[in-house]
């Protein structure tokens, strides 16, 4: 019992995390201009890379000559997105580190079991666990709502 209450803690925690992370996305950047510069970048790339199999060179010439501003607008759009991340990054830490200290074992708390071993013990990925610790659990969590999150509120680019 106690660790699906530790496990329910700590995906809460990842979920709430990516709530406020994607919440500030959404306020501090211009969700529409990203998706549309990405949109004429992956068009752009898709040109180019027509152009380069037909073996255009006119055409090829004329796309690189434009590769500089298409890939400025890209690092623009980048860097707006990486903002939000740069700004919760330290806080989101103490969170995490708040929530292990939380627990009864800290960082090795065991929060989870899983019915198959998928877990690598160490840096060997031929020894495997079933115990899910706090590290990997908070993972797990995060990557598993973060698809569902971003494209609730918005943030998605796709």
């Amino acid at each position: 019992m106690v660790e699906i209450m530790h496990a329910l803690l700590v995906a809460f925690t990842a979920i709430i995390l990516n709530l406020i992370s994607n919440a500030v996305t959404r306020l501090l950047t211009d969700v529409g201009r990203a998706r549309r510069i990405r949109a004429e970048v992956r068009a752009f790339r898709k040109e180019l890379k027509q152009a380069m199999l037909a073996k255009d060179k006119a055409k090829v010439e004329r796309l690189r000559k434009k590769e500089k501003l298409m890939m400025k607008e890209e690092m623009k759009v980048s860097t707006q997105r990486i903002k939000p991340m740069l700004l919760f990054w330290i806080p989101f830490i103490i969170i995490y580190y708040l929530l292990a200290m939380s627990l009864p074992y800290g960082y090795n708390t065991i929060v989870a079991m899983s019915p198959i071993p998928i877990i690598p013990v160490s840096l060997s990925p031929l020894i495997l666990v079933q115990e899910i610790g706090l590290i990997w659990w908070y993972l797990i969590s995060s990557l598993a709502f973060s698809g569902i999150i971003t494209k609730l509120l918005g943030t998605s680019l796709d």
